[in-house]
Protein backbone atom coordinates (compact mmCIF):
# COMPACT_ATOMS: atom_id res chain seq x y z
CA UNK A 1 0.00 0.00 0.00
CA UNK A 2 0.79 4.00 -0.55
CA UNK A 3 0.40 6.23 1.73
CA UNK A 4 0.50 10.24 1.25
CA UNK A 5 1.67 12.66 3.38
CA UNK A 6 1.59 15.96 2.59
CA UNK A 7 4.52 17.82 4.04
CA UNK A 8 4.30 21.19 1.58
CA UNK A 9 3.62 23.36 4.74
CA UNK A 10 5.73 26.30 5.43
CA UNK A 11 5.03 26.83 9.42
CA UNK A 12 4.35 30.84 9.69
CA UNK A 13 3.13 30.52 13.34
CA UNK A 14 6.43 28.91 13.65
CA UNK A 15 8.94 31.33 12.40
CA UNK A 16 12.05 32.20 12.72
CA UNK A 17 12.32 28.40 12.90
CA UNK A 18 10.54 27.61 9.48
CA UNK A 19 12.73 30.79 7.54
CA UNK A 20 15.16 27.80 6.24
CA UNK A 21 13.42 25.16 6.74
CA UNK A 22 10.14 23.25 6.11
CA UNK A 23 7.57 23.05 9.39
CA UNK A 24 7.91 18.78 8.80
CA UNK A 25 11.41 19.24 9.31
CA UNK A 26 12.04 20.65 12.52
CA UNK A 27 13.80 18.69 15.44
CA UNK A 28 12.03 17.35 17.90
CA UNK A 29 13.34 14.36 20.14
CA UNK A 30 16.58 14.79 18.15
CA UNK A 31 14.74 13.85 14.55
CA UNK A 32 13.01 15.56 12.14
CA UNK A 33 8.68 15.74 12.70
CA UNK A 34 8.67 13.83 9.17
CA UNK A 35 11.30 11.00 10.39
CA UNK A 36 9.22 10.10 13.10
CA UNK A 37 6.08 10.03 10.88
CA UNK A 38 7.70 7.84 8.65
CA UNK A 39 8.98 5.44 10.93
CA UNK A 40 6.02 4.42 12.87
CA UNK A 41 3.82 3.54 9.82
CA UNK A 42 1.82 0.63 9.20
CA UNK A 43 3.53 -2.18 8.00
CA UNK A 44 1.18 -2.84 5.07
CA UNK A 45 3.31 0.55 3.46
CA UNK A 46 5.35 0.13 1.39
CA UNK A 47 6.23 3.10 -0.25
CA UNK A 48 5.46 6.77 0.27
CA UNK A 49 3.81 9.91 -2.16
CA UNK A 50 5.51 13.16 0.14
CA UNK A 51 4.06 16.08 -1.37
CA UNK A 52 6.16 19.33 -1.08
CA UNK A 53 6.56 23.09 -1.27
CA UNK A 54 7.81 25.35 0.64
CA UNK A 55 11.93 24.71 0.69
CA UNK A 56 10.59 21.07 -0.61
CA UNK A 57 14.44 20.25 -1.67
CA UNK A 58 15.40 20.43 1.94
CA UNK A 59 12.98 17.23 2.87
CA UNK A 60 14.03 15.59 -0.57
CA UNK A 61 18.20 15.96 0.02
CA UNK A 62 17.53 14.69 3.38
CA UNK A 63 15.76 11.55 2.59
CA UNK A 64 16.56 10.21 -0.89
CA UNK A 65 14.45 7.75 -2.72
CA UNK A 66 13.78 5.20 0.42
CA UNK A 67 13.14 5.72 4.19
CA UNK A 68 14.69 2.13 5.83
CA UNK A 69 11.77 -0.27 4.25
CA UNK A 70 10.01 2.03 2.24
CA UNK A 71 10.49 3.35 -1.17
CA UNK A 72 10.19 7.17 -1.40
CA UNK A 73 8.46 9.87 -4.36
CA UNK A 74 8.12 12.91 -4.54
CA UNK A 75 5.22 15.58 -5.70
CA UNK A 76 5.22 19.46 -6.01
CA UNK A 77 2.99 21.56 -4.95
CA UNK A 78 4.65 24.99 -6.04
CA UNK A 79 1.36 26.89 -4.45
CA UNK A 80 -0.71 26.30 -1.30
CA UNK A 81 -3.98 25.94 -2.21
CA UNK A 82 -5.11 23.35 -0.28
CA UNK A 83 -4.73 20.20 1.69
CA UNK A 84 -7.35 19.01 -1.58
CA UNK A 85 -5.47 20.45 -4.32
CA UNK A 86 -1.77 19.02 -2.54
CA UNK A 87 -3.41 15.36 -2.99
CA UNK A 88 -4.16 16.28 -6.56
CA UNK A 89 -0.56 16.16 -6.97
CA UNK A 90 0.11 13.27 -5.91
CA UNK A 91 -2.74 11.29 -7.82
CA UNK A 92 -0.11 10.87 -10.99
CA UNK A 93 1.84 9.14 -8.77
CA UNK A 94 -0.62 6.34 -7.23
CA UNK A 95 -0.42 2.66 -8.32
CA UNK A 96 -3.46 1.06 -6.72
CA UNK A 97 -6.85 1.98 -5.91
CA UNK A 98 -6.60 2.24 -1.74
CA UNK A 99 -3.99 4.96 0.09
CA UNK A 100 -3.34 6.19 3.80
CA UNK A 101 -2.98 10.00 3.84
CA UNK A 102 -1.73 12.07 6.66
CA UNK A 103 0.20 15.21 7.48
CA UNK A 104 3.69 15.46 7.84
CA UNK A 105 3.80 18.22 11.27
CA UNK A 106 1.78 16.56 13.55
CA UNK A 107 2.36 13.53 15.80
CA UNK A 108 0.98 10.61 15.91
CA UNK A 109 0.70 6.80 17.74
CA UNK A 110 1.77 4.32 15.58
CA UNK A 111 -1.09 1.86 17.17
CA UNK A 112 -3.49 4.34 15.98
CA UNK A 113 -1.98 4.83 12.06
CA UNK A 114 -2.61 0.69 11.90
CA UNK A 115 -5.91 1.11 13.41
CA UNK A 116 -6.92 3.02 10.67
CA UNK A 117 -6.13 0.73 8.23
CA UNK A 118 -9.20 -1.67 7.54
CA UNK A 119 -12.88 -0.52 6.08
CA UNK A 120 -13.00 2.15 3.34
CA UNK A 121 -12.98 5.12 3.56
CA UNK A 122 -11.95 5.70 7.63
CA UNK A 123 -11.40 8.79 9.52
CA UNK A 124 -9.28 9.23 12.60
CA UNK A 125 -10.47 11.55 14.82
CA UNK A 126 -9.64 12.84 18.38
CA UNK A 127 -11.10 14.38 21.31
CA UNK A 128 -9.83 17.75 22.10
CA UNK A 129 -9.81 20.79 24.75
CA UNK A 130 -9.41 23.33 21.88
CA UNK A 131 -12.00 21.85 19.04
CA UNK A 132 -12.75 26.04 17.59
CA UNK A 133 -8.66 25.30 16.54
CA UNK A 134 -10.02 22.41 14.11
CA UNK A 135 -12.28 21.26 11.79
CA UNK A 136 -15.05 19.30 14.15
CA UNK A 137 -16.42 15.76 12.98
CA UNK A 138 -20.55 15.24 13.57
CA UNK A 139 -21.40 11.65 13.71
CA UNK A 140 -24.51 9.96 12.85
CA UNK A 141 -26.79 7.62 14.71
CA UNK A 142 -24.31 4.30 13.39
CA UNK A 143 -21.08 6.66 14.92
CA UNK A 144 -20.79 7.30 10.57
CA UNK A 145 -19.31 10.34 9.61
CA UNK A 146 -21.91 12.66 8.82
CA UNK A 147 -19.85 15.98 8.70
CA UNK A 148 -16.89 18.20 8.34
CA UNK A 149 -17.37 21.54 9.75
CA UNK A 150 -14.16 23.85 9.53
CA UNK A 151 -12.92 25.70 12.47
CA UNK A 152 -16.08 27.02 14.10
CA UNK A 153 -16.11 29.73 17.11
CA UNK A 154 -18.81 27.65 19.01
CA UNK A 155 -18.44 24.09 17.37
CA UNK A 156 -20.78 21.78 18.11
CA UNK A 157 -18.74 18.69 18.92
CA UNK A 158 -15.26 18.22 20.48
CA UNK A 159 -14.32 15.58 17.97
CA UNK A 160 -12.09 16.99 15.90
CA UNK A 161 -10.85 15.86 12.86
CA UNK A 162 -6.67 15.23 13.15
CA UNK A 163 -5.89 14.59 8.94
CA UNK A 164 -5.15 10.55 8.83
CA UNK A 165 -7.52 8.87 6.05
CA UNK A 166 -7.62 5.53 4.35
CA UNK A 167 -8.88 6.84 1.31
CA UNK A 168 -9.57 5.43 -2.27
CA UNK A 169 -9.60 6.57 -6.00
CA UNK A 170 -12.94 7.59 -5.44
CA UNK A 171 -12.52 10.22 -3.31
CA UNK A 172 -11.17 12.23 -7.08
CA UNK A 173 -14.63 12.08 -7.95
CA UNK A 174 -16.26 13.89 -5.19
CA UNK A 175 -16.05 18.28 -6.14
CA UNK A 176 -13.86 19.98 -4.66
CA UNK A 177 -14.55 22.09 -1.48
CA UNK A 178 -13.83 25.82 -1.08
CA UNK A 179 -12.31 27.80 1.46
CA UNK A 180 -12.96 31.53 1.88
CA UNK A 181 -9.44 32.27 0.88
CA UNK A 182 -9.77 30.00 -1.60
CA UNK A 183 -8.28 26.98 -1.08
CA UNK A 184 -9.59 23.58 -1.63
CA UNK A 185 -10.07 21.25 1.69
CA UNK A 186 -9.78 18.09 2.06
CA UNK A 187 -11.91 17.37 5.44
CA UNK A 188 -14.53 19.55 4.14
CA UNK A 189 -14.17 17.20 0.70
CA UNK A 190 -14.55 14.27 2.98
CA UNK A 191 -17.50 15.44 4.48
CA UNK A 192 -19.44 15.98 1.80
CA UNK A 193 -18.26 12.63 -0.02
CA UNK A 194 -20.26 11.04 3.80
CA UNK A 195 -23.30 12.76 2.17
CA UNK A 196 -23.43 10.19 -0.23
CA UNK A 197 -21.62 7.00 0.95
CA UNK A 198 -20.76 5.90 4.80
CA UNK A 199 -17.36 6.28 5.87
CA UNK A 200 -15.97 4.85 9.13
CA UNK A 201 -14.92 6.97 11.79
CA UNK A 202 -12.12 5.76 14.22
CA UNK A 203 -11.13 7.10 17.87
CA UNK A 204 -7.45 8.25 17.87
CA UNK A 205 -5.89 8.18 21.43
CA UNK A 206 -3.05 10.29 20.88
CA UNK A 207 -2.70 12.95 18.68
CA UNK A 208 -0.45 16.22 19.21
CA UNK A 209 -0.88 19.12 16.36
CA UNK A 210 2.53 20.91 16.19
CA UNK A 211 1.31 24.76 15.25
CA UNK A 212 2.86 26.86 17.69
CA UNK A 213 6.45 26.81 19.50
CA UNK A 214 4.53 26.20 22.62
CA UNK A 215 3.48 22.73 20.82
CA UNK A 216 7.62 21.86 20.10
CA UNK A 217 8.51 22.32 23.66
CA UNK A 218 5.41 19.74 24.64
CA UNK A 219 6.19 17.28 21.57
CA UNK A 220 9.83 17.28 23.44
CA UNK A 221 8.42 15.93 26.44
CA UNK A 222 7.09 13.06 24.81
CA UNK A 223 9.94 12.16 23.28
CA UNK A 224 11.55 11.39 26.57
CA UNK A 225 8.85 8.88 27.53
CA UNK A 226 8.42 5.21 25.49
CA UNK A 227 5.30 4.95 23.26
CA UNK A 228 3.24 3.56 25.68
CA UNK A 229 3.35 6.08 28.17
CA UNK A 230 1.77 8.57 25.29
CA UNK A 231 -1.18 6.98 25.68
CA UNK A 232 -1.82 7.64 29.40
Amino acid sequence: MQAVILAAGEGRRLRPLTENYPKPMIRVGGKPILEHTLGILPQEVDEVILVIGYKGEKIKDYFGSEFGRLSLKYAFQPEPKGTADALLKAEPLLKGENFLLLYADDLYHPDDLESVIGELPSVLIKESNEPERFGVCLLDQNGRLREVLEKKENPPSNLVNIGVYLLNREIFSVPPVFTPNGEVNLAAQIGAWAKTRPVRVVKARFWHPIGYPSDLDKAEDYFRLPFSEWLN
